[in-house]
């Protein structure tokens, strides 16, 4: 089976450009940014410059580009390899999180109901689900948000394309929705953290079965539209072109900082309400925690808390290979990198969110054990194996248009 990319394309014309490896910037324009010297908005460029220089050693692995927004002002781009501000990249798992905010988006405009509401009445058509009871039934559209549905899953153990990797079996299975409902239980719902790619998927089916279109048409009209962002994305699944809401999603950096921007701004962007306050408040809120402090709340990770508040944690979507958005409140701040680290290694939300805090002249986050990528082990046991976070998400077959890394 061939993975077909729908890709968006608004407008015309392209981005200005900045040197591959500028760096640093200074007062002037940059596409849709305003730019500003890292020292009128409170940062040590000389410590953004260090850290360009790491980048340029290697230290990072091959990270294609990196972007600093501070006050809602660029200070800082780098691009490398074959990168530019106009080129598309998968960004993977950073798609759970964009999904979280749609679903917030569509709970608001009442095309959803809330979190509180058993799968089933979600996915009507799939009742009964196969291999019931086990407590299937107590699942609720907030524990699969959660990833804490109970169900039987392992992404992390095996190799993806391996056969007995159920993301493959998804993948190739002629109804994604139908594959995920389906899956024995293991646990009791909202007992135990499972990181499931299938989860998110149920994320963009939901919002198909309510609306009858895919999660990507309401993204176009909701969130791309209203940010502005022209050039974008979304693999899709089967059945009737569904949006894969685990890992599809293709974003310029630059649009992924408008993306990270309008979440710092609380949910508005030029004036206009996009996702409600309320929603972001409950999507930060950790539902699973880490013995390294990290956290994880609706589709979205949580930095070690930055400030002296249990609350004053950083937000990061996360995709396999080194793909970031890293919103800093405490701050003010964006981050935003692209990579191509798929064998592991490279950075992480703690490296970035140190990166910022370091220029800001503040203390830095411990750092991660090891050069493990990821949270392995939740604060009352083991229940997480200590492999990266986000291991490689393929889409298992030919990506079909868009735009080159």
């Amino acid at each position: 089976w061939i993975a077909m990319v729908v890709v968006f394309v608004v407008g015309c014309g392209e981005d200005s450009p900045t040197q591959p490896d500028s760096g640093n910037l200074g007062p002037g324009q940059a596409g849709r940014w305003e730019t500003a010297s890292p020292e009128s908005q409170g940062l040590d460029g000389a410590v953004l410059n260090q850290f360009q220089e790491r980048l340029r050693q290697g230290e990072f692995g091959q990270v294609s580009s990196l972007l600093v927004l501070k006050n809602g002002r660029l200070v800082f781009e780098h691009y490398s390899r074959t990168m530019g501000p106009d080129n598309l990249h998968p960004v993977y798992s950073v798609t759970k999180s964009v999904a979280s905010l749609l679903v917030g988006m569509a709970i608001e405009d009442g095309l959803l109901p809330d979190v509180d509401t058993p799968l089933a009445d979600l996915f009507a058509p799939y009742v009964p689900f196969d291999n019931p009871g086990a407590g299937k039934e107590d699942i609720t559209f907030e524990h699969v948000l959660q990833m804490r549905a109970g169900m039987e899953w392992d992404e992390w153990s095996t190799n993806y394309g391996d056969p007995a990797n159920p993301s493959s079996n998804l993948s190739g299975s002629p109804d994604w929705m139908d594959f995920v409902l389906g899956l024995p239980m293991s646990e009791e719902p909202g007992s135990k953290f499972t990181y499931n790619s299938g989860l998110s998927v149920l994320l963009s089916g939901a919002l198909q079965l309510a609306t009858g279109a895919p999660m990507a048409d309401y993204a176009a009209t909701n969130l791309m539209g209203p940010l502005g962002i022209r050039s974008w994305g979304w693999a899709v699944g089967r059945p009737n072109l569904l949006s894969n809401a685990g890992w599809g999603l293709s974003l310029r950096p630059r649009d992924m900082a408008a993306i990270g921007q309008m979440v710092l701004q609380e949910g508005e962007w030029d004036g206009v309400r996009l996702v409600s306050q309320a929603w972001l408040e409950r999507s930060s809120e950790p539902a699973t925690f880490f013995e390294d402090g990290q956290a994880y709340g609706y589709q979205w990770w949580l930095s070690p808390p930055i400030g002296p508040a249990e609350s004053d944690r950083a937000l990061a979507a996360w995709g396999w290979g080194g793909q970031f958005i890293v919103i800093v409140p405490t701050l003010n701040t964006v981050v935003v990198s692209t990579a191509e680290n798929y064998s592991g290694g490279g950075l992480s939300p703690v490296v970035l969110a140190n990166m910022v805090l370091q220029a800001a002249g503040l203390g830095a986050l411990p750092a991660p054990a090891g050069d493990r990528i990821g949270p392995p082990v939740l604060t009352a046991k083991a229940e997480a194996p200590p492999t990266p976070l986000d291991a490689p998400v393929f889409p298992f077959g030919l990506m079909v248009g868009g735009g080159g890394r």
